[in-house]
């Protein structure tokens, strides 16, 4: 077939599998740029739904998803229109269409998004779904904070833990709103998972650009939950269509970026731990321990006759939470490095070799290493009918850096 005569095309080229894609989305539609700009539309159909749509083995429903993200990010509402019917065709429920909306008031505002949300309820109600949907929170008022912060762990990393009473007190109370707010009010609701949460978060800022920080963090968070590189890589070109090449590109910057720093804290993380003491270093303490420090940590029991004592080891900067311990008490010998022992309401304490700390019972207290010293500690158990520990909240990054 002759397309071209004098540099014009003389008859449209769409391809077959762009005309299928689109039949697909928009059953019996005909576009009037058929008509008006036949040249822009059969370049753009036939890049669009069929050279990126066939460039990877991303599912429809994912796509649609993602583009439906973007375009709430980039603010381009009257393709949102368009293709919300063509999610719906694809797979995506009204649920899930409702949920992206939601959780853009996150990261765009309730400025940018009451039109989206206007639009979504227009196009529901026109094809016979009954409004309210069924109820997707999971949360109350009371319980959000608490719920919203586990979420942070849940996606993060126990480095959230404390989140919400951390930063700077005049602006601590941001912190506690992104606990509560974005995470206890939005990513604790059904209807999406956390994978498909961090998705869309995902899409929102790549889309609505100069948030690249924040992008950075959200593409480590993806690959967290198991959204891998090459996943948003897949994302970033199938909604590359709808934003462009330049935020596009700024999008694929920062998964590198992001991937980069993964990698760089796996192999930090597989390295063979220090000994600055004399006593083995043990094992990685167990997960039901672990939650309770910041950073890695190693225990290597040593005795338990007559009270147990084990050698526990601190990498750079690790630490345990506050906590106290109840009847008997606790006593501290430290072996190797350097690091700092705290009381409640007290200056911390710096801790050398031969340093000897005695916990009496009922204080408040934390220890663990110097921000730049690895740091071993016997802890001496003092044994006593009913004794335990009691954790209590972290040690929150602004309080060590003043060490």
């Amino acid at each position: 077939m002759e397309n071209f005569r004098k540099g014009s095309v003389t008859e449209m080229s769409i391809t077959d599998a762009a005309k299928q894609y689109h039949e697909r989305m928009f059953p019996g539609y005909e576009s009037d740029f058929l008509r008006t700009d036949p040249e822009f539309i059969e370049r753009f159909d036939n890049f669009a739904f069929d050279e990126v749509v066939n460039s990877d083995d991303l599912d429809d429903r994912t796509r649609m998803m993602a583009i439906l993200a973007t375009l709430l990010g980039c603010q381009g509402i009257d393709e949102f229109r368009a293709m919300v019917p063509a999610a719906l065709n694809f797979g995506v429920t009204p649920v899930e269409v409702k949920e992206i909306v939601y959780q853009a008031v996150a990261y765009l505002g309730i400025g940018r998004v009451f039109p989206f949300l206007k639009v979504v309820n227009e196009i529901l109600t026109d094809r016979g779904v009954s409004l309210p949907l069924p109820p997707q929170a999971q949360t109350t008022m009371e319980t959000r904070l608490a719920a919203g912060e586990q979420a942070m762990v849940d996606i993060v990393g126990e480095s959230m833990r404390g989140f919400a009473q951390s930063g700077p007190e005049e602006s601590r109370h941001i912190n506690k709103w992104l606990a509560d707010n974005c995470f206890g009010d939005y990513y604790t609701r059904s209807g999406l998972d956390y994978r498909m949460r961090e998705m869309i978060t995902f899409c929102f800022l790549a889309a609505q650009g100069g948030c690249e920080p924040q992008l950075t963090s959200h593409a480590k968070n993806n690959m967290n939950v198991g959204n891998d590189k090459e996943f948003l890589i897949k994302i970033i070109s199938q909604c590359l269509p709808f934003i462009g090449y330049p935020r596009s590109l700024n999008a694929l910057r920062c998964v590198n970026t992001a991937a980069e720093g993964m990698e760089a804290n796996k192999k930090e993380t597989e390295k063979q731990p220090e000994n600055p003491g004399v006593f083995p270093v043990g094992e990685k303490l167990p997960e039901e321990s672990a939650k309770n420090f910041i950073g890695q940590a190693y225990i290597k029991p040593l005795t338990d006759k007559g009270g147990p004592i084990a050698n526990v080891t601190f990498e750079p900067g690790c630490r345990n939470n506050w906590h106290i311990h109840h009847v008997g008490g606790q006593i501290l010998l430290v072996t190797g490095g350097r690091g700092w022992y705290q009381e409640w309401g007290k200056p911390a304490q710096e801790l050398l070799p031969g340093d000897v700390v005695n916990i009496a019972p009922g204080v408040k207290h934390w220890h663990g290493a110097a921000a730049d010293s690895w740091f071993s500690h016997l802890a001496v158990s003092i044994p006593g009918e009913g004794a335990h520990a009691q954790w209590l909240e972290p040690v929150s990054n602004e309080e060590y850096k003043k060490l």
